[in-house]
């Protein structure tokens, strides 16, 4: 008797090495045949001739510097911006026969502050380089759509964080803060976190559905990062921590779009700090 061999979609992703790429790469590359760009994506010629007669059906676009305290636009434009719109016009340009779909990881910061859930039809208005350099892919995508030979999804990942995760985002720096015992500022504002393994559920989710439309992945729950501040300084210490009470900019998701697509149950706050300590 003989087995049927399993079909698996072929999926191309960059950015295998960061948190979110490698987490995926791990949770779906028996369910799907994962293959990573392992190379700088500024470098398109390179990109392109890896590319060659390669035949694929999805590519997840990953890759990007996410640390948002970065200040040096150029830097963020070449990287985030420019080598993601030279991705998708060397793709184009390729019209790989199989590939139908191409999904791009986007943030939160693509919309800037507000007091209310945002919902994907809010109006974007980045207020950091890291927000406008990825507004300006987005932006490429849906003036552009029509040129594309395949569909193409946004992503709009909201705060997470595993393990490992590297500083510069907020729950690797607020464990090294609290460790200081010094007043914390800037820290009275509400944030949405998600658990990465949520925000790997979502992205199965997208890409089995193939959402062309941008699309929050987002806890839909606000929480004030003076709480995630406190449970994490009741892990490494006895001492209480002071915090600045001078109020921030809100940002958090409406997800009733993602929830309509299956993914219904979050994990907790105290979960996803867990899942990095």
């Amino acid at each position: 008797m003989f087995l049927k061999k399993v079909y698996k979609k072929k999926i191309i992703i960059t950015g295998k090495t960061g948190l979110l790429g490698s987490t995926f790469f791990n949770k779906y590359k028996n369910k799907y045949n994962i293959v990573a760009y392992s190379h700088r994506i500024e470098k398109i010629n390179k990109f392109t001739n890896w590319l060659g007669k390669k035949n694929f059906h999805i590519f997840i676009h990953f890759a990007g510097i996410t640390n948002i305290k970065k200040k040096n636009n150029k830097y963020f434009n070449k990287i985030n911006s420019v080598s993601s719109i030279n991705l998708l016009k060397a793709l184009t340009k390729k019209k790989i026969p199989f590939l139908d779909y191409f999904l791009f990881i986007s943030s939160s910061h693509v919309y800037g502050y507000s007091n209310k859930k945002m919902k994907e039809t809010k109006k974007t208005c980045p207020i950091s380089p890291y927000g406008r350099s990825k507004k300006k892919v987005e932006d490429f995508i849906f003036n552009f759509r029509k040129n594309f030979n395949f569909k193409v999804g946004v992503a709009r990942v909201f705060n997470f964080t595993g393990k490992n995760q590297k500083k510069g985002h907020f729950i690797p720096d607020i464990f090294y803060k609290v460790k200081s015992h010094k007043q914390i500022d800037k820290i009275n504002q509400f944030r949405d976190f998600i658990h990465i393994d949520d925000v790997c559920k979502a992205l199965d989710l997208i890409l089995k559905n193939k959402i062309e439309k941008p699309i929050n992945v987002s806890s839909g729950k606000k929480i004030n990062l003076i709480k995630i501040a406190k449970i994490a300084n009741n892990k490494i210490s006895n001492k209480p921590a002071i915090f600045g009470k001078k109020r921030g900019g809100d940002i958090f998701g409406d997800n009733k779009f993602l929830r309509s697509l299956g993914l219904r149950k979050f994990k907790n706050i105290n979960q996803i700090i867990n899942s990095y300590k």
